[in-house]
């Protein structure tokens, strides 16, 4: 099984956030997810800039449960085009869509290698996803590619300094006797899907170097205070007992001087 097999793989098990969607309607399903996925990253809304998306033809790579997409559908693109490589989130969405009375254009693709000509939209938007392809440099580009000159793209990708990642460095490398188990290696192995990658600030800004602007930020998560579900893979007592002892004043001091925190989010002008 290639990399990009066992990454679609992964994910065909279970949409990212489908954790949270409840209800005995397909409408309250998905609004039940969208609801908690909101309440626990409020911090999507300000970088997503939705409203931005009015008029315009707009890509979003990776559209999972599609809470993001219909916030940008509803905010009345000249087209919206969602994309994402499995086809569980693909019939998630369509469903979420019609549920909610939503128009996009829906279909699997590879964010390597993505199917439109050059310079097809005003803005592209990402959250979450690119990091997990196994090739992200070459989806970054394509991103670039695709985008009309002057175009924006938002796009959020896992940042290496995070207490996420020293939590799975404590676990997996320290307490199994392989302290110098290298981040890059223990985001690979243990966050989510095989071969997630992080980047610090400079990696960052080398990806998106073909940009004529780039702007970044480190934003800390919910997976960093130990709030809500915390993934596919990271379930039992040892959690449990982390969530009820876990710091989170300490770590949201710390993130107020420092760049600390899961996401890194970049919006990049071409």
């Amino acid at each position: 099984m290639s990399d990009l097999q066992q990454v679609q793989s992964f994910w065909e098990r279970q949409s990212c956030g489908e954790v949270y969607a409840q209800g005995q309607s397909e409408r309250d399903f998905y609004l039940s997810e969208t609801a908690a996925r909101y309440a626990l990253e409020p911090y999507i809304a300000e970088f997503a800039q939705f409203d931005d998306y009015a008029d315009k033809t707009v890509l979003e790579i990776g559209v999972g449960m599609g809470s993001d997409h219909s916030r940008i559908a509803q905010a009345g693109p000249a087209r919206l085009v969602g994309v994402d490589l499995t086809q569980r989130a693909i019939e998630h969405t369509g469903k979420r869509f019609a549920a909610l009375g939503l128009q996009s254009e829906l279909k699997t693709d590879n964010a390597e290698a993505l199917s439109f000509a050059d310079e097809t939209f005003d803005r592209v938007y990402s959250w979450g996803v690119l990091h997990h392809s196994p090739n992200t440099p070459q989806a970054i580009a394509e991103v670039h590619r695709v985008l009309k000159p002057r175009g924006v793209a938002r796009i959020m990708v896992y940042y290496t300094w995070s207490p996420t990642g020293l939590m799975l460095w404590a676990r997996y490398g320290l307490l199994r006797g392989r302290p110098l188990t290298p981040m890059s290696q223990i985001y690979a192995d243990y966050l989510e899907s095989p071969g997630t990658k992080a980047y610090n600030m400079d990696e960052g800004e080398r990806l998106f170097s073909r940009f004529d602007q780039v702007k970044l930020r480190v934003q800390l998560g919910f997976g960093d205070l130990l709030e809500g579900a915390v993934g596919q893979r990271h379930r039992g007592p040892l959690l449990s007992i982390a969530k009820r002892i876990w710091p989170r004043w300490l770590i949201r001091a710390i993130s107020r001087h420092v760049p600390f925190g899961l996401y890194l989010l970049i919006e990049a002008r071409k």
